[in-house]
């Protein structure tokens, strides 16, 4: 491998996004707290459903257009620094495909929303507010478009502050109509922030200027064809794990009450919503880069491995961190109400060091473009997550949830790691391997502590780990920073 040492690129751009992303966190932890007193668990359950919903539907109508266009304006941008026409043609027939998928994906929502409205929201909300909802897929679908074009140019600080600006509205918008229209305040803020969220994303990419590139519609459709051939893939991908949700929450709310999906929704806002939010944040530069690097197979294998390390560096300090501070956390960001969570997040946490390791590895065949691959790896860990999720629910009850949580990852892993191996010989690094180990290591001391104490700051096992974990991040990256760039 060459002596090029990334950590220090991986600490920048992830301390830059990581900077939007707390705003984003801290957004949400007021909204959800404010959704927990004026909606309760029942309204947080909706929330959940409408939420997934609209990501089933936008990712039936997209044709991963917000995906595939990441990894061909990275392409474009790294062949030509010089020459702007590839890269505005290719932006502008990006936009036109996003624009035919909003208008129809908002065609498909208005066919559908009164079946949707009459399984989801008790008597006396208004279907008017919720139908309103089909405006709500042009407008995201151009937002997304707009920023994977940012992504695919890494124009980072853009990017950051777009999604400052974007949390801060969503926040104000979600406190106004919860507070004032109840549950009907659910639609009227998505679709409130959906708006104002691309008319900010507008003005930051009117330097984008494809008006004077000239194209039929005709060129814009086959031209796009190859983009949305992996697009599809990828859309398929996202459509079957939104899809995956959606049959466990319906599971959840007829096996058990609306009361359990609340806890399920809140369990997944703590995994995917805050802890993951790391994942998130370094994607956005990972992604790109790793276009970039796709022709250098040292160079390309270094880069995830670093990234792998990194990344378990930060995660599971924050694993360990929540198994001592978790009933605080809740209790402090819902309410006591909610305190079932915690046998969810009991095994799911340590899914969380197991998603870390499979995480970077997944990228490989979406950047190598075989779409048949990804397709498989996606499809092999949702199809966990719901056989899991549905079978052990039903046996342990909520705690199931989070031992599904955990097996997917872990098959997730099992997979991705033998695909990539066979594919593309591609190896962890005796160093990632090490930390690897170390961190299951401490993941599992936590775990089996629980057998002798609860979840708590008094727990001597997880709090001696915790320390531990973080000495053990601080050594190994400063020693990381000091070697050879």
């Amino acid at each position: 491998m060459q002596d090029k040492n990334f950590h220090f690129s991986i600490l920048k751009s992830t301390g830059i996004f990581g900077v939007s992303h707390l705003v984003k966190i801290v957004a949400k932890v007021i909204v959800n707290k404010v959704a927990a007193l004026y909606l309760g668990t029942i309204g947080i359950g909706i929330i959940g459903l409408v939420e997934n919903l609209l990501s089933v539907l936008y990712g039936f109508v997209n044709f991963g257009i917000p995906a595939s266009s990441v990894r061909e304006i990275a392409l474009a941008t790294n062949e030509s620094d010089t020459d702007l026409s590839d890269e505005n043609r290719k932006i502008k027939i990006i936009l036109y495909w996003s624009i035919f998928s909003g208008i129809f994906g908002g065609i498909v929502f208005a066919i559908t929303s009164y079946f949707f409205f009459t399984n989801f929201y008790p008597e006396g909300a208004s279907f008017i507010w919720f139908f309103l909802l089909f405006i709500y897929f042009l407008f995201f679908s151009l937002f997304s478009a707009k920023i994977a074009i940012l992504q695919g140019k890494r124009e980072i600080k853009k990017m950051v502050v777009i999604q400052v600006w974007s949390a801060i509205i969503q926040m104000i918008s979600a406190l106004f109509c919860y507070s004032f229209f109840g549950i009907d305040g659910i639609a009227i803020s998505i679709l409130f922030s959906t708006v104002f969220s691309y008319v900010i994303i507008y003005f930051y990419t009117i330097n984008i200027d494809v008006s004077l590139i000239s194209i039929s519609l005709r060129q814009v459709f086959f031209e796009g064809l190859p983009m949305v051939k992996l697009g599809l893939i990828l859309s398929m991908g996202a459509l079957i794990n939104q899809i995956a949700y959606y049959v466990i929450r319906l599971f959840l709310m007829d096996f058990l009450s609306l009361e359990a999906l609340g806890i399920f929704q809140v369990s997944q806002t703590i995994l995917i919503g805050y802890l993951s939010l790391i994942f998130v944040v370094m994607s956005n530069d990972f992604y790109p880069q790793l276009c970039n690097l796709e022709n250098d197979k040292s160079t390309f294998e270094k880069y995830i491995n670093q990234q792998t390390q990194f990344a378990l560096f930060l995660v599971v300090p924050l694993v360990l961190g929540m198994y001592l501070f978790a009933p605080q956390i809740i209790t402090l960001l819902y309410s006591t109400e909610f305190l079932d969570v915690l046998l969810v997040l009991k095994i799911a946490l340590f899914g969380l060091i197991l998603k870390t390791i499979a995480w970077p590895i997944g990228f490989i065949s979406l950047v190598k473009g075989n779409r048949k691959l990804f397709f498989k790896q996606n499809l092999v860990s949702d199809l966990i997550n719901v056989l899991t999720s549905v079978i052990l629910t039903y046996y342990f009850g909520l705690i199931g949830l989070g031992i599904a949580f955990s097996a997917m990852f872990l098959g997730s892993l099992g997979y991705n790691f033998f695909t990539v191996y066979k594919n593309y010989q591609f190896q962890f690094s005796s160093e990632t391997i090490q930390v690897i180990i170390f961190s299951i290591f401490l993941g599992m001391t936590a775990l089996i502590s629980l057998i002798w104490f609860e979840m708590s700051y008094e727990n001597p096992i997880v709090l001696g780990a915790f320390f531990i974990s973080i000495l053990f991040s601080i050594f190994k990256f400063k020693n990381n920073l000091k070697k050879t760039d």
